[in-house]
């Protein structure tokens, strides 16, 4: 019998062989044929012994044909596209609510797959992406009604960024200048300000268009929406501004000051909230 050491091959972000996928019975509960399992579970954990660590989380996604640009670079905290290189190259997609657990000691038997792995670049997005499932950008209840129910302009936002999604990394919020207000009525109006995110590689002009073609549309949409041009006000939401930056000239005080919009938006949901960790 093979025994977990901290020398074992695992490491976050491997994937299980088809041998193992079968041998374990791990497969998609949909596609079980095209089935894909990584490993969740840190490395820090994984060199932990079976007595102090006993499982290794893994996380059942399945191969696609090509990606939906709003679940790329952890846009969304439940659903990830993902590219895996090398040998046998792929396209994933992981849900977070299908995790799982399994044994050091069944793992043991088996080697990760080597035909198909992370990039440096991919294995970080992987990390961001489960992390954010425990400390994701939360917004008042009534801005996010606004934005999502009265307005649809969520939806519109969606669509806007969805062809871009591989170039635009984040779409981040200034609601309000980051104080918490109690808005009430349309004529109230929350303040807000976005910025598109773009990649730098592997074609820093074509990620910069493709975020401009985004905002140009996201402005387009919340004037036609919101804006009354005939008293030059707005009502439920007014859009200062949509900026487009770099990952390179995005700050780290932008970083810490604004809050990310999930492309699977959620509200605070109660009167008291644990303190929001910045990203």
């Amino acid at each position: 019998m093979v025994v977990w050491t901290r020398e074992t091959p695992w490491r976050q972000g491997h994937l299980l062989t088809v041998e193992a996928i079968n041998a374990l019975g791990l497969h998609h509960p949909e596609y079980p044929d095209d089935s894909v399992v990584i490993v969740a579970t840190h490395d820090c954990d994984l060199a932990q012994a079976p007595i102090i660590e006993p499982l290794v989380e893994l996380v059942i996604g399945r191969r696609i044909a090509q990606f939906d640009g709003n679940y790329t670079h952890a846009k969304t905290a439940r659903t990830l596209h993902i590219a895996f290189e090398d040998a046998n190259p792929l396209l994933a997609e992981f849900v977070i609510a299908n995790k799982c657990a399994v044994s050091k000691a069944v793992l043991a038997g088996f080697e990760p797959e080597t035909n198909s792995i992370l990039s440096p670049t991919n294995r970080t997005t992987f990390q961001r992406w489960l992390a954010a499932r425990y400390h994701r950008s939360a917004f008042p209840d009534e801005f996010e009604r606004r934005l999502v129910r009265v307005t649809k302009l969520a939806e519109r936002l969606n669509r806007a960024v969805k062809p871009q999604g591989e170039m635009i990394t984040a779409v981040v919020f200034d609601v309000d200048e980051g104080e918490e207000m109690a808005r009430n009525g349309e004529d109230d109006v929350y303040i807000l300000d976005i910025i598109l995110v773009h990649t730098i590689e592997p074609d820093f002009e074509a990620a910069q268009a493709a975020a401009n073609a985004a905002k140009e549309a996201i402005k387009r949409d919340f004037d036609k929406k919101l804006f009354d041009k005939q008293s030059g006000k707005w009502k439920y939401i007014e859009l200062r501004y949509v900026d487009v930056l770099s990952e390179e000239a995005f700050t780290y005080r932008q970083f810490t000051l604004m809050k990310r919009w999930r492309l699977d938006y959620i509200s605070l949901g109660a009167e008291s909230q644990q303190p929001i960790v910045p990203e």
